[in-house]
This record gives structure tokens, C-alpha cells and sequence, in this order.
């Protein structure tokens, strides 16, 4: 395979089969057909689910605090939102690809939704199955038991941990109705704190980085119509890049980087780190609100449904 700086790798870009790379930043690799940027990882055999076993076993159960139940709570509102903004008002089964600690899956319930999950870790199953009370199938969605359709699938931060991202979102096409919906959302590679060593999605289990360009490419290819495209700037993505930055955290096998063990340190350190924190986010919000209207937020999500729309794909600020 021909690269810039003359490396070998084992395998072709996981969207368009493309087989020259050039180097990008921070020791990943960008495909010159396409543009997606790689982790050498991806060419690993069985890469996803080896990784998943390493970061997120019972092992690596992180503690929530109430300051990380704020934040999800904020960011599952806005993942309501957008489905219940999207023309399809109608509340009726979803699935959830990548479920966490279920607190989405909890909150859609509480909207009115009939909820279920699928997970490759057998951890988080348990976990979210005992805690929600909410059924979860563990293994890969393409081995998901039964032809249940459903009407809306959300997929949030899974994409990137994906060896063949095609092939996982025609798995999503096949379960959902026509008509129905796919909230998909991943890590903007094109945002601006990406220039940042320290960026918040740097993490060595994380196989693919996308721009919105190759996220709606994806999605075309296991043939979705794409209704809506937005970026999301996070409200502490300046904060966490910048000080990740500066401390010196880069991406690294073996060691999530840059992780800031917030949710098991003395409440008076984690308080005054959130203090920070929330300062940062008032504080750059003019900047961060400029960066949603050009496209450069840290989160790209698209909106997408599984028939042929008129509709057009558009920007808009995440609500």
C-alpha cells in the first residue's frame, strides 16, 4: 500500500476501499480517496471487539457522578429533541446500539418510547439490565435475534469504534420500518479542538475519526436518505482539549488518553475541575456557537431515514 511517509499497512480504507494514506496527526492516517483518517488499529484482526474487552469490562465501570448524570441528562434531551423534531412524532420502539450505562434508553421510556438495547459488552448489559430494567441483547446488531423493525434507531458514539462502518449501518437499515429514523452521531475529526493533542476523542479505542463529508458518505452508501446534518460543539470540549493539551495527553496504545479520573476523586477536586470547567463553557460560547453555524463543532449527527425523502440536507444548530 503507498503512503507519504513509505509505512505498510495491511488493508484498504474502511469506506472506500481506497489503498493510498498519508500520514495525519498524533500517528493516524488519512485516506487520500476519501479523506476518512484511521488508526492503524482498524487493520488489527477482531480489533472492535478486542479493544471493547480492554476499556469497557467490569474492570473499567466507571463511577457517575452527579455532575457526569447532569451532562448525560442534557445530551440525552437533545438526542429527544432531534427525533421528536423530525416529523416522526410517533413514539414507538427503539433501539439503542451501544447503550452505555442506559441512561438514554431510561430517559426515551420516560418520553414515551418502548426501549431496548443491543451491546457488545456483556458488562454494560448486565449493568443497564439490572439497573433499568431494560432487556439488551449482547453481541453484534447482525446477530440480533428475530425481524423486529424498529421505528427509530439511535446510534451515538459507536460508528467510530467500527472496522466496517458500512457494513453495520446496513445491519441499522435492515431493523428499521419504513419511514423510520436513525439518529446517528460520532466525533467531528474536521472540528477545530482536533487540531489539539489533547482532543476529548483521541482514544486508542477509537478506529475511525470522521468529517461530516465521510459520516454522510457512510450513511449513503448502506442507503439511508440523510434528512438533517448538524455539528454539536460541547459545552467543555475547549476546556478538556486545552487542558489535555497543555498536561500533555496524547493518544496512546494501551492508555486512554488523556482520561481525567473526575468520578473517583475527592468531591472538593472534582467541584473546583467542574467550576473550571462550566467557566470555560460560558466563556467560549460565542466561539462554540460560531463553530456549530460552520460545521467545525466537536459532534457531527445526522438524522436519516430508511425511505427516500425530498427533503434536503442542511445544517442547523443542535438544540
Amino acid at each position: 500500500m503507498n503512503l507519504g511517509t513509505g509505512l505498510a499497512v495491511s488493508g484498504c480504507c474502511p469506506l472506500c476501499s481506497g489503498v493510498i494514506f498519508s500520514t495525519w496527526h498524533f500517528g493516524l492516517m488519512s485516506c487520500e480517496s476519501c479523506g476518512l483518517v484511521v488508526s492503524t488499529e482498524v487493520w488489527s484482526p477482531a480489533a472492535n471487539e478486542r479493544l471493547n474487552a480492554e476499556f469497557f469490562d467490569d474492570e473499567h465501570e466507571q463511577v457517575a457522578s452527579c455532575w457526569t448524570r447532569l451532562f448525560e441528562r442534557l445530551n440525552n434531551g437533545r438526542t429527544l429533541r432531534r427525533l421528536l423534531g423530525a416529523g416522526n412524532a410517533a413514539r414507538g420502539r427503539l433501539l439503542e446500539i451501544g447503550v452505555g450505562n442506559g441512561s438514554l434508553l431510561t430517559a426515551a421510556r420516560s418520553q414515551g418510547y418502548s426501549p431496548c438495547g443491543c451491546d457488545l459488552s456483556a458488562a454494560a448489559c448486565r449493568r443497564v439490565g439490572r439497573t433499568a430494567g431494560i432487556s439488551v441483547y449482547c453481541g453484534p446488531l447482525q446477530t440480533l435475534p428475530g425481524n423486529e423493525l424498529f421505528d427509530v434507531i439511535v446510534m451515538n458514539h459507536v460508528l467510530e469504534h467500527a472496522a466496517n462502518p458500512v457494513a453495520l449501518l446496513k445491519a441499522a437499515r435492515a431493523r428499521i420500518r419504513p419511514g423510520g429514523l436513525l439518529h446517528l452521531a460520532v466525533p467531528n475529526v474536521g472540528s477545530w479542538e482536533a487540531r489539539c493533542a489533547g482532543w476529548n476523542s483521541y482514544e486508542p479505542y477509537h478506529l475511525l475519526y470522521f468529517t461530516s463529508d465521510t459520516l454522510q458518505s457512510a450513511a449513503r452508501q448502506a442507503g439511508f436518505d440523510i434528512l438533517n446534518v448538524a455539528t454539536h460543539e460541547s459545552f467543555s470540549g475547549w476546556f478538556l482539549a486545552l487542558f489535555r493539551t497543555l498536561g500533555n495527553r496524547r493518544l496512546s496504545p494501551g492508555r486512554v488518553a488523556g482520561r481525567v479520573p473526575v468520578g473517583r476523586t475527592w468531591p472538593g477536586i472534582e467541584a473546583l475541575y467542574r467550576i473550571a470547567m462550566i467557566g470555560a463553557g460560558a466563556i467560549t460560547l460565542p466561539l462554540r456557537r460560531l463553530q456549530e453555524a460552520l460545521g467545525r463543532g466537536d459532534e457531527v449527527i445526522l438524522l436519516c431515514t430508511a425511505e427516500q425523502s425530498d427533503r434536503r440536507s442542511h445544517y442547523h444548530r443542535s438544540g
